[in-house]
């Protein structure tokens, strides 16, 4: 099944957050990092394969991708406990918003969403067309977490807009706007009764 995409739309605002004390961010450092880099996306996002595949799959294969400069960590005292990927499709570009992860100890705690406005205002500040991000239905606190950041729902195959509803109906919002994968109005969609 495909997954959903999502867009946020550069006029879209950003909100100010201010990072609980204790909290601060780093970029990634491949010559260390990797293994706290998996750590962070272990149980949701690359299960069941090493450190080395995981970086090659999710960051070495994406040419577009810098590591020491897209990749981006939210540290606890100078302990690396989450990570999120931010670039820009070069031929195309459109920023994209990549391995979102907190470490198991520390989900539930709201903190993506930092990681998620540290991405939006680097790619924002990089004049992208829009940024595009795909995830699960099963990934109920990402998807709250995006849909709260501006991330609007994109109508790309068959069968996205009924699964966009149930979205809406599984958080109780009434309605949203629907996006063509170009990144124009596709219609208002509302949840399912």
């Amino acid at each position: 099944m495909s997954q959903l995409k999502m867009y946020w739309l550069p006029d879209t605002p950003i909100k100010q957050l201010t990072l609980p004390e204790g909290y601060s961010f780093s970029h990634f450092d491949p010559s260390k990092d990797i293994h706290e880099w998996h750590n962070c996306i272990l149980n949701g996002l690359c299960d069941g394969i090493t450190d080395e595949q995981a970086y090659q799959n999710e960051i070495i294969n994406f040419h577009d991708i810098v590591p020491e400069e897209d990749i981006w960590f939210l540290d606890y005292k100078g302990e690396h406990i989450g990570t999120v990927t931010g670039f820009v499709f070069k031929e195309t570009n459109i920023g994209d918003m990549h391995m979102v992860g907190i470490r198991t100890d520390f989900r539930g705690k709201g903190l993506a969403k930092y990681l998620s406005y540290q991405v939006l205002t680097s790619l924002k500040n990089r004049n992208v067309k829009f940024v595009s991000l795909t995830t699960g239905e099963a990934r109920v606190s990402a998807l709250k977490s995006y849909l709260t950041a501006g991330f609007l729902p994109v109508e790309y195959a068959e069968g996205m807009q009924d699964r966009w509803e149930n979205v809406l109906k599984t958080y109780n919002i009434d309605k949203i706007q629907m996006l063509n994968e170009d990144g124009t109005p596709y219609k208002i969609i509302y949840k399912k009764p």
